[in-house]
């Protein structure tokens, strides 16, 4: 099994040590060509709509950078320890989750150090997978940056996990999995933030994900009769606005609140599986020593048919309600 991490951040600073005496703009296109370019190379190996998305996602996420505020945001990912970090996360995701047939590379980049998304909504680091093959992770240095990394790791872990259980292309500008033609519907995409953020923090407990108790009781009530109508959505746009809100009639983070909640309300009535116990073990301050949080455990979640049966399975007072045995095992 290979899991490895690469610290392009590294390639990036030396590409703006290069744009340094430019004019301001002048430079921010030199480093944005220059990444463009690095990032088809890292990706040659992958599906061309891959490639194509991992370099849109990366120049995206870079911004348009003033070469000093980057330089200095660059020594502090090193001097932090990123790439040191990162490696000791995938080693506590595999231990947690061992699969020998999975190859993968995580690679970290510098994210946009004037995103308010970003800085305020992510702490400092954000995630895109590209498959089961490649992960890109965003990282800029705000408060308590590292612990934020080690989450990220480990939940985009999850994501690689299951990409390689299930596999994904891109087809009509939709994410299609490979074995049915069929696309990624809203609830393929919430079961998958749901089980990742489930598996992160049975993994790591230090941090409180903000998007997996995003509602209170009232706005609960109010939006699920929306999602759940939508659940068989397949718009790429469609699934984003409900997976992250739309400051309008969506509220922030629904879809992964709701996504979790389903994820720890289907793990609460399987007690037995490797995946929940892991979960839950962190409620008397102890992990078991060799549970293994064991992702196919709810795979069928996954599955078609057998999705909108759970689904459906679940009354709406079950599915939504905070899942305290996981929720209070943070406070430790």
């Amino acid at each position: 099994m290979a899991v490895s991490v690469i610290p392009a951040y590294r390639v990036v600073s030396h590409f703006a040590k290069q744009s340094e005496n430019l004019p301001a703009m002048d430079a921010v296109d030199a480093i944005e060509n220059r990444t463009r370019d690095y990032v088809r190379n890292l990706l040659s190996t992958l599906h061309p709509s891959f490639v194509e998305m991992g370099q849109r996602t990366a120049v995206t996420q870079l911004g348009d950078p003033s070469v000093p505020v980057l330089l200095a945001a660059l020594d502090d990912l090193e001097a932090g320890e990123a790439r040191e970090i990162a490696d000791r996360a995938v080693d506590k995701a595999v231990k947690a989750l061992s699969r020998p047939d999975l190859n993968s590379r995580i690679f970290l980049f510098p994210g946009d150090g004037e995103s308010s998304v970003l800085l305020n909504q992510m702490n400092g680091v954000l995630g895109f997978s590209l498959g089961a093959q490649a992960t890109l992770v965003f990282v800029w240095p705000v408060e308590n940056w590292q612990n934020w990394l080690s989450y990220t790791v480990i939940h985009e872990y999850a994501h690689l996990v299951r990409n390689l259980l299930f596999p994904r292309g891109i087809a009509g500008g939709k994410l299609v999995y490979m074995k049915t033609q069929e696309p990624e519907t809203l609830l393929d995409a919430m079961i998958a933030e749901g089980v990742a953020d489930a598996f992160a923090l049975s993994v790591m407990s230090e941090v409180n994900p903000p998007w997996t108790d995003a509602l209170d009781d009232e706005e609960t009530e109010r939006i699920w009769p929306r999602i759940r109508r939508r659940l068989g959505v397949s718009d790429p746009t469609e699934i984003r606005r409900m997976l992250f809100g739309d400051n309008d009639r969506v509220p922030q983070w629904a879809g992964y609140t709701l996504g979790y909640r389903m994820v720890t309300s289907y793990l609460e009535r399987q007690p037995d599986s490797a995946l929940a116990q892991a979960a839950v073990s962190r409620c008397d301050g102890q992990r078991r020593a060799d549970a293994q949080a064991h992702l196919p455990d709810v795979q069928r979640l996954h599955h078609r048919p057998a999705q909108w049966h759970d689904q459906r399975l679940f009354s709406a007072g079950r599915l939504l309600q905070k899942p305290s045995r996981v929720r209070s095992a943070q406070a430790d």
